[in-house]
């Protein structure tokens, strides 16, 4: 504790410190852990949407969905066993309910004028962001009162519009004019990335230099690259030695165990909220917001779900658990980030991830691939919590496997700021499009000729069979026939010994009648 407080006083930085928000019809409810506080030195101000807590070496700004203002009602104390703040907001509008309390980053942008600014974080350095920030709170300053000095220098000790980022030591992701046409990330908003970059980064690619390829290209390069990767006896081994995969089958994934409600994104159910290490990660976004054109919408979110696909998969085949090789496992599963692809179907979203997951994962079942488009429909079903939960699980296996940190910057940091501002009807309609498409996906759409693979294994094992059951009965009648030989062979041999026996009785009768006749004729002795 004693370094940290060393290092802001050194340094003059502010923390953004972890939060909470809970609601009744009555009060907004803000839990501010701050456990490094200088309690003689805070400030809370709230007034209509923005709310400002301020105790050094914490700073903290929300834009609430809904309006508090600060009269009797309002409270706070500090909980010295949990080192946090409670703070009790009064709603203007009682029983009015606050939407969007747990999507942290959207509570943290601010309203109007982010396009500017994210164009100024792209292109210049910290300091300048900062010098803006000022600029815009000594013009709020001004508003609140012209010429009070004393007013003026209370505010600036306050620095109410300090900009709340956490810095990054990452590459600068460039942004061109040709993106239609070669674009990748999200939205297809990056070009020139894996130019600038080392040469190893390209080995965790499909797609050999995708920054000279267009989005047409890629797809073809990557469709010639699976259709030679593909295993026939590995797929074919699944298929019929699958008492593994039966278990995988029957797992029961974490939000299978959700018992949903009538409606699963009002009920707080425990599995819906975000835990410390997910806070953390979103306090770690950037800040910065999309408005994205009705014609975008299809493409980003055709490739959530192809990012969505490989993330259940890992964790259906993993039985629950992350490995080392989550994080390849979900990048190489998703074309949309192993081959950079842009796909604007939402037929071939699902056929090109069933595709990949027959070719690439240690295990190939149709049954599992299908499965885990079901796994998906229930993350939808269960509304963008889960999604940004799924989304956090990606976060965290990039950064744990070398070199896949650069995915995160490409896509799944966006999408996780996007997906806090997507209305709960646009996942709706995307979960029911969903379902029609994996009721009427087949073997043939994958275009790996599984059909026809399947059905010459059948009869090449009929054929085994068959040629099975003809040995069998050979061997039995060779064994019968063995049998009787032997018996004949026996009877033979008997008859022989009894041959001999009769010769040698011949030719003893004939010695002793020899002897006989001898001693008859023989002269009598002198």
């Amino acid at each position: 504790q004693t370094c940290l407080i060393h290092f802001i006083k050194r340094h003059n930085k502010m923390i953004t410190p972890r939060f909470e928000l809970s609601q009744d019809d009555e009060f907004l409810f803000v839990s501010i852990y701050a456990p490094f506080t200088n309690l003689e030195n805070t400030e809370i101000f709230m007034d209509g949407r923005d709310f400002r807590f301020f105790s050094k070496p914490y700073y903290l700004r929300l834009h609430l969905p809904g309006e508090v203002e600060e009269s009797e009602k309002a409270a706070g104390e500090y909980d010295a066993d949990s080192t946090s703040f409670k703070v009790k907001c009064p709603k203007v509008k009682q029983g009015e309910h606050f939407e969007g309390l747990d999507m942290i980053t959207k509570l943290l942008t601010p309203q109007g004028n982010t396009e500017v600014k994210d164009k100024i974080e792209e292109l210049s350095g910290g300091q300048e962001n900062n010098n803006n920030q000022d600029n815009l709170g000594d013009q709020d300053h001004h508003d609140v009162g012209e010429g009070d000095g004393e007013l003026e220098e209370e505010e600036e000790e306050l620095d109410w519009y300090f900009e709340q980022v956490v810095p990054e030591s990452c590459p600068d992701l460039l942004t061109t004019d040709s993106t239609a046409s070669y674009g990748y990330g999200f939205n297809s908003a990056r070009t020139g990335v894996f130019k600038s970059l080392l040469d190893e980064y390209s080995q965790i690619l499909d797609v050999i230099d995708p920054d000279s390829k267009t989005i047409s290209e890629r797809k073809l390069e990557q469709e010639e690259k699976e259709t030679k990767d593909f295993s026939e006896d590995h797929y074919l081994c699944d298929l019929f030695e699958h008492s593994e995969i039966d278990s995988i089958l029957n797992f029961k994934t974490s939000w299978e165990n959700v018992e949903l409600g009538e409606d699963s994104r009002t009920s707080r159910h425990p599995a819906l909220a975000f835990n410390e290490t997910e806070q953390q990660q979103m306090l770690q976004l950037p800040r910065k917001t999309f408005k994205l054109e009705e014609r975008e919408r299809v493409p980003v979110l055709c490739s959530l779900l192809d990012i969505l696909y490989a993330e259940r998969y890992d964790e259906r085949m993993n039985l629950g658990e992350q490995c080392s090789e989550s994080g390849w496992c979900i990048a190489k599963l998703s074309s949309t980030m192993s081959a950079s692809a842009n796909t604007k179907s939402l037929k071939r979203t699902v056929v090109s991830s069933i595709r990949r997951s027959l070719i690439y994962p240690l295990y190939r079942s149709w049954d599992l691939s299908i499965q885990v488009w079901k796994d998906v429909i229930l993350l939808l079903k269960i509304g963008k919590v889960a999604v940004i939960k799924s989304l956090l699980k990606i976060l965290k296996c990039f950064s744990e496997t070398e070199g896949y940190h650069l995915f995160s910057q490409l896509y799944i940091n966006d999408y996780l700021v996007w997906m806090q501002t997507v209305p709960d009807s646009h996942i709706d309609s995307l979960r029911e499009a969903l379902q029609v498409i994996i009721k009427g996906v087949s073997k043939s759409d994958v275009k790996l000729e599984l059909d026809e693979l399947e059905h010459a294994a059948l009869l090449t094992i009929q054929e085994q069979q068959k040629d099975n059951t003809n040995i069998d009965a050979l061997t039995s009648k060779m064994k019968d026939v063995g049998l009787d030989s032997d018996d004949d062979s026996s009877e033979s041999d008997d008859s022989d010994d009894d041959d001999e026996s009769s010769e040698e009785s011949s030719d003893d009768s004939e010695d002793d009648h020899a002897s006989e006749s001898e001693a008859t004729t023989s002269p009598p002795s002198t």
